[in-house]
C-alpha cells in the first residue's frame, strides 16, 4: 500500500512539473527574424493537389467541367549577399512537374495531363522581417502552348507575386508570445514592359505556440491572407500580337500554417489551404469569345529537405 502512495505521489509531481514546464514555455516572449548566410543554399519541396469546379460558356451553350491536379516542384533559395542591414540578396528557383485531370471539356478543348511546370528564377531583396525590397524576374521557361489557357496549374505563374518564389509572409518588428497576432498585409508592384500593376496582398498572423520540427525549435504561426484580384494583373500580361486577349476578375482567401525555426532564422514546414473564385473571359483573334467561371481548393504543402553551404556541408 505504501508503495502504491509513493508512485501516486510521483505520477502526480511529474505531471504537475511537465504541465508547468508546457505553461511556461507556451508563455515565453520571442523575437522572430529571418536569418541569412552568404552562400548558403535552402532547398524546399513542395506538393500542390486541387480540385477546380468550372463552367465554359461557348456560343451559347455551356460546358461543366472539374479539374485536378497533382503537381511535386523543387524550390531552392541561394543568398547570394547579405548586407551590413541583414537584407539578403537571394536568388530563388522554381521547378517541377503537373499532372492534370479534366472531366466534361467540350470537344475540341484540351488539357495536358502531365507536363513541366517552367522553370522560374526570381532575384529578391529580403530583410529580416521578410519584407521584400526589390523582386527581378530573371528566367521563366517558355510554356507549351495548348488551345485553352489554364488560369492555374502549368500554364499559369506568378513569380513577380512577392515572388511567389519566396516564403512571402512578415514576421512581428516587437517579441510576441502564444496569443499574439500581427498585420502582414503587403502591396506588391509588378512590371511589364511599360505596364505597371500594383496589388495589396491583406493578412494576419498569429503565434499560436511553440513546437519541435525534427529537432528544430519553431514557432507556430497560422495565417490568413486575402487573395486579392488579379484582373490587372492578366490584363498586363503580355500576349503575343493576333493571339487574343484575356480579361480576368479573381476573389479568396488562405489560410495556414507555418513552422518558424527560431535559432536559424527559416521557414521549416509551411502547409496552407486556399480557396478561390475566378471569373475569366478570353477573346480569340477571330472575334470570338468565351467565358470561364471557377470556384476550386487547393492545398500546399511545403517542405525544408536541406541546408548547405557552398562547399556543400550540411547543416
Amino acid at each position: 500500500m505504501k508503495r502504491w502512495g509513493l508512485l501516486g505521489t510521483f505520477v502526480l509531481v511529474l505531471s504537475v512539473t511537465l504541465w508547468s514546464s508546457w505553461l511556461v514555455s507556451q508563455e515565453r516572449e520571442v523575437t522572430l527574424r529571418y536569418k541569412f548566410s552568404t552562400k548558403e543554399t535552402r532547398t524546399y519541396s513542395i506538393r500542390l493537389t486541387g480540385e477546380m469546379a468550372m463552367t465554359v460558356q461557348i456560343l451559347g451553350q455551356e460546358a461543366p467541367a472539374m479539374i485536378s491536379l497533382q503537381g511535386t516542384m523543387t524550390q531552392t533559395e541561394r543568398v547570394e549577399d547579405v548586407d551590413k542591414e541583414g537584407v539578403a540578396t537571394i536568388v530563388a528557383t522554381t521547378k517541377g512537374r503537373m499532372k492534370t485531370e479534366v472531366t466534361g471539356l467540350p470537344v475540341g478543348a484540351e488539357f495536358p495531363q502531365q507536363q513541366e511546370v517552367p522553370e522560374v528564377i526570381v532575384r529578391l531583396k529580403v530583410d529580416p522581417l521578410g519584407k521584400v525590397k526589390e523582386v527581378k524576374v530573371e528566367k521563366i521557361d517558355e510554356q507549351p502552348k495548348t488551345k485553352m489557357p489554364l488560369p492555374f496549374g502549368p500554364d499559369f505563374t506568378m513569380p513577380q507575386m512577392q515572388g511567389m518564389g519566396w516564403q512571402g509572409f512578415l514576421l512581428p518588428e516587437k517579441p510576441v508570445r502564444p496569443g499574439d497576432s500581427w498585420d502582414i498585409t503587403t502591396e506588391q508592384t509588378v512590371n511589364f514592359g511599360d505596364k505597371t500593376v500594383k496589388l495589396e496582398i491583406k493578412g494576419r498572423a498569429r503565434l499560436v505556440g511553440f513546437e519541435k520540427v525534427e529537432g528544430r525549435e519553431c514557432a507556430v504561426i497560422e495565417t490568413t491572407v486575402e487573395i486579392p484580384d488579379f484582373g490587372e494583373f492578366f490584363e498586363a500580361v503580355p500576349i503575343p500580337k493576333g493571339e487574343g486577349s484575356i480579361n480576368a476578375r479573381v476573389e479568396g482567401q488562405s489560410s495556414g500554417k507555418v513552422w518558424f525555426d527560431i535559432a536559424n532564422g527559416l521557414v521549416v514546414k509551411r502547409d496552407e489551404t486556399t480557396e478561390v473564385t475566378m471569373n475569366l473571359t478570353i477573346s480569340a483573334p477571330t472575334g470570338q469569345s468565351f467565358n470561364m467561371s471557377m470556384q476550386g481548393s487547393f492545398k500546399t504543402q511545403q517542405q525544408l529537405t536541406k541546408v548547405s553551404q557552398a562547399k556543400g556541408e550540411e547543416k
